[in-house]
């Protein structure tokens, strides 16, 4: 009765010409890693049933097939995706961010890997602007809402990160530290980005996947540095230096020359997230 039940409300989504706002559609297979991910991805949709409608689909009939093929997703081949309010992509300040495959480290394995995070996701079902085609710079208020920057205010929250990130010179490296009491160095731009409204992810792969990509020659204050060989991240504040915290020599919190030697040739990439 229960598979007879769920495949009418299948075949009723498949011939609704309309998707209705406010709903969430999150499709899977029978598979461990999927698995694991739906029951984070259903600790997160709890805190949102009063505003959105979430139904979860097994992909495993044609129906399902049909109303993937509605959506527009690729293929069936996946084996976990969201679709929410009828799309399954956002674009997030100018970056398109498809809701397909989560990253591997929220199944365990423990490397990043596909186009968005839970970050992402909470970050949208916050602002359903976020899945329109509109350029807009998502900041958090008091109240937990978005709202759009001018480019004044845009300069006065970068002012207060890198103040905040100056603040903590001297704090010592610690694998895993968010606080005071020790940074390891993607856990000092967690810190001081979260602390002033805007949502980062934990991991320097994860944020790698944020904002948009810059050139370095256009580097301005507040972008997130990425560097390889190993894994590293900073923060530009400008005129040529970042702030970040570095295990080298039990450095901890420190202000470096991006032309140095050590990091200019590990220099990978930049990300421009205000």
């Amino acid at each position: 009765m229960i598979n007879i039940l769920l495949t009418v409300l299948l075949a009723l989504a498949v011939t609704s010409g309309d998707v209705s706002i406010s709903t969430i559609d999150v499709f899977h297979k029978n598979m461990v890693p999927s698995l694991e991910t739906l029951d984070r991805v259903i600790e997160v949709l709890e805190q949102f049933t009063d505003i959105y409608e979430v139904k979860y689909y097994h992909i495993t009939d044609a129906a399902t097939e049909d109303l993937l093929e509605q959506y527009n997703l690729p293929d069936t081949h996946f084996p976990f995706a969201v679709v929410i309010n009828g799309k399954y992509s956002a674009l997030i300040d100018d970056e398109k961010i498809d809701f397909v495959h989560f990253p591997l480290f929220m199944h365990g394995i423990g490397r990043h890997e596909g186009n968005w995070s839970m970050e992402f996701l909470e970050l949208v079902l916050n602002d359903n602007t976020l899945l329109m085609d509109e350029n807009i710079l998502p900041v958090l208020d008091e109240e937990g809402a978005t709202e759009c920057l001018d480019e004044e205010e845009s300069s006065s929250l970068v002012n207060r990160i890198l103040n905040d990130a100056v603040s903590y010179l001297g704090v010592p490296y610690v694998y895993g530290g968010t606080d005071g009491n020790g940074f390891d160095c993607s856990g000092l731009a967690w810190k001081v980005f979260n602390d002033n409204g805007i949502p980062l992810p934990r991991t320097v792969s994860a944020m790698e996947t944020m904002g948009i990509a810059v050139d370095r020659e256009d580097l301005q204050p507040g972008d997130l540095l990425v560097f390889n060989n190993p894994k590293h991240t900073g923060i530009f504040m400008g005129d040529g230096n970042f702030i970040h915290c570095s295990s080298y020599l039990d450095r901890g919190v420190i202000i470096t020359p991006l032309s140095h030697s050590n990091y200019s040739r590990r220099y990978s990439s930049a990300r421009r997230i205000l």
